[in-house]
């Protein structure tokens, strides 16, 4: 019999008590009929009953209805007393899928995306090799499921297995033969076409020499849950320019991504949040050793999460941040406490069906590289290309859901400790979804010297958030450099006299969470307008002085800047005011005038259009005025506004296709 670590018995004793009563063979099988049929009718009943019901669901469009990949409502299983929609799902324990909703993008999720990394190559580099022979990697008897090829890639140490890049691995594609209550085993990407093992001795080269081997292939991501401790064997610190400082390591891998822009560089944050050493200015911060402080690549940390994956908090053991020239680091966190694993043991080598528990940043940094992949694949298919690491890292950033505790304190925003929050693969999924059909919510772009790039935004609802991020590969910076960040791209967002900064680090001393400023230090900004929306918005992105490069020389050099600009938003995005003009006469209507003052009219562009009621909305969604009609006859009608006061409104337009927004200006 195999043997696992996670084995659970339960014993089960029933004693049931019954007054016998004395009742006939005949007697008996006519009652049993009878309650069978009985049970039948009401089975019937209920089901009937719950048809029906759903049945009208269907037809009203309950907004509590889940609908499928193509927006096909999906019928429920069950129904509450109240008549609100269930769906089924199945049960496993505490699942790293479920923390950064590869269980929705994933193959069987619910909204049909069917994601598992085909198509992509990833490098895993750790201490030793994958053990490749584990259940969950192989095929076994009557198991069609793709298997995924792993390759020793360095040949010297192919017999040199271990525990630690098994269970990496695992956490990336392994199969999930083993389940048990209190973990789901099954990995982020299982289909995955390639996993490159390598030892963790000649890394950068080796990760160089792959990408020269296959460039433009289909392998462009690595995993790296490795790195210096704080705190060595002998109880010392680590030498000081090694915590937090720009690197020659940093530099080669910023150097990588630049030439290979394809590429993304996933690693570990490190897992020494509570280790103090001598010269740490701030308890708590400044603990990112090594390639952690690297720009162009994706720094992950940890979140914690109750057993259903939802309520995200701080790991106390991830590393924090700031880098020394106070960039946000790590970027994002990914579930790394008490995860179920495969694993190996050098006491019985040959076992190929271990497990354990494990915790650290080293398993939070691959569920973000296995859904790095997940995008990657959605991408190709839709777009037949792969996204640019900087457009990965800006969209998980864009996307990620915000971790607002530590500790007590307030984080809200970005902070050194998670970063832009949680992985969040269905959000991400749905914007690069959108782009197929409003092609700017990925942009992509390439600056030249005194160039700005500039999207604008017409609002259509005062619900949600505008919110931008944009991200780029810096060239890198000299070894050691007070200030790794050599092209200081800007990104604003403005609305008449009002502009919305980035979040950014202070500089004077230290500090856990980000402020909105002037970043001068990262080579990735976010700005959201969380104000009620309402009217015309600019996004610009410009730079600071010169766009340059070292040269092979050590020289500055002038150059171009390509970067990535994700978008979201209740509204539309066009590449010029005279698009957005023309999107103002839209949905065929236009109102005139704009500003107003005591009346503005509503008229159809299109002779087959027509409408009824009207509604004046305040930006908080209350409503001031009604103009309510009996049929669908009007291509033109006057409002009296005069008793509004000065001020942004929306104007509610009731088609027989659905309700058209447009923003009003009233001013006095």
């Amino acid at each position: 019999m195999k043997k696992r670590i996670f084995l659970i018995a339960s014993l089960f004793i029933m004693v049931s008590c019954v007054t016998p009563t004395s009742l006939s063979k005949t007697e008996l099988q006519d009652d049993k009929a009878v309650q069978k049929q009985a049970l039948k009718e009401r089975i019937q009943k209920i089901v009937s009953e719950q048809n029906r019901i759903i049945d009208s669901l269907i037809q009203a469009k309950d907004p509590r209805l889940k609908k499928d990949h193509e927006g096909n409502y999906i019928r429920p299983n069950r129904l509450t007393p109240k008549g609100k929609p269930l769906y089924y799902t199945t049960s496993h324990g505490r699942s790293h899928r479920k923390a950064v909703k590869a269980d929705i993008v994933g193959t069987g999720g619910y909204k049909g995306y069917n994601l598992n990394g085909d198509g992509i190559q990833m490098g895993i580099w750790d201490g030793g090799h994958i053990f490749s022979d584990h259940d969950e990697f192989t095929a076994i008897p009557n198991n069609f499921e793709p298997t995924v090829k792993i390759e020793i890639s360095d040949a010297a140490t192919a017999d040199i297995w271990s525990s630690h890049p098994t269970s990496v691995a695992s956490i990336v594609v392994a199969k999930g033969l083993f389940h048990q209550d209190n973990y789901e085993m099954t990995g982020i990407a299982p289909g995955l076409d390639k996993i490159y093992s390598y030892d963790w001795e000649n890394d950068v080269f080796e990760i160089f020499e792959q990408l020269q081997t296959n460039a433009n292939s289909d392998f462009i991501l690595s995993n790296h849950s490795y790195g210096y401790p704080l705190i060595d064997e002998d109880n010392e610190p680590i030498p000081s320019e090694y915590i937090g400082d720009y690197s020659e390591w940093s530099a080669l891998l910023d150097e990588i991504a630049y030439i290979y822009p394809s590429y993304l560089h996933v690693l570990a944050a490190g897992n020494d949040g509570r280790e103090s050493y001598p010269d740490q200015q701030v308890f708590g911060l400044d603990q990112l050793t090594g390639s952690t402080s690297a720009k162009n690549v994706l720094t992950v940390g940890s979140f914690s999460m109750n057993d259903n994956g939802t309520q995200k908090g701080v790991t106390d053991f991830s590393s924090a941040g700031p880098t020394n020239d106070f960039r946000i680091k790590p970027e994002v966190c990914g579930p790394g406490e008490n995860l179920g694993v495969a694993s190996w043991s050098g006491n019985n080598p040959l076992a190929t069906d271990l497990y354990q528990a494990s915790s650290g940043t080293s398993f939070a940094s691959p569920a973000a590289a296995a859904g790095v992949a997940l995008l990657q694949q959605l991408h190709k298919r839709i777009f037949d290309t792969y996204m640019d690491g900087a457009a990965t890292k800006a969209l998980l950033c864009h996307t990620a859901d915000d971790i607002t505790e530590w500790n007590g304190n307030d984080i809200t925003g970005p902070d050194v400790k998670t970063g832009y929050g949680a992985v969040n693969l269905e959000k991400a999924a749905m914007l690069i979804e959108k782009d197929e059909e409003e092609t700017l919510t990925i942009h992509n772009f390439e600056l030249d010297q005194g160039e700005t790039e500039i999207l604008y935004f017409q609002t259509t609802s005062d619900e949600g958030l505008l919110s931008a991020t944009l991200s780029w590969y810096d060239p890198p910076a000299v070894f050691y450099a007070a200030n790794a960040l050599i092209n200081d791209l800007d990104l604003r967002i403005t609305q008449e006299n009002t502009t919305y900064l980035p979040w950014a680090l202070p500089t004077a001393t230290q500090q856990a969470v980000a402020v909105l400023g002037d970043n001068t230090k990262d080579n990735l900004e976010k700005v959201v307008v969380s104000e009620p929306l309402g009217g015309r918005y600019k996004i610009t992105i410009s730079h600071k002085g010169n766009l340059r490069r070292l040269n092979q020389d050590g020289e500055f050099e002038n150059t171009k800047q390509r970067g990535a600009l994700v978008v979201s938003g209740p509204g539309v995005f066009t590449k010029s005011e005279e698009e957005l003009n023309q999107f103002a006469s839209v949905n065929n209507f236009l109102v005139a005038p704009v500003p107003a003052k005591d009346i503005f009219t509503v008229s159809v562009l299109k002779n087959d259009i027509s409408f009824k009621n009207l509604k004046v909305l305040t930006l908080n969604g209350e409503e001031v005025l009604n103009k309510k009609r009996n049929d669908f006859s009007l291509v033109s009608t006057t409002v009296n506004i005069s008793a509004l006061a000065t001020g942004n409104y929306i104007l509610a337009i009731e088609t027989e296709l659905g309700i058209v927004f447009k923003q009003i200006i009233i001013k006095k």
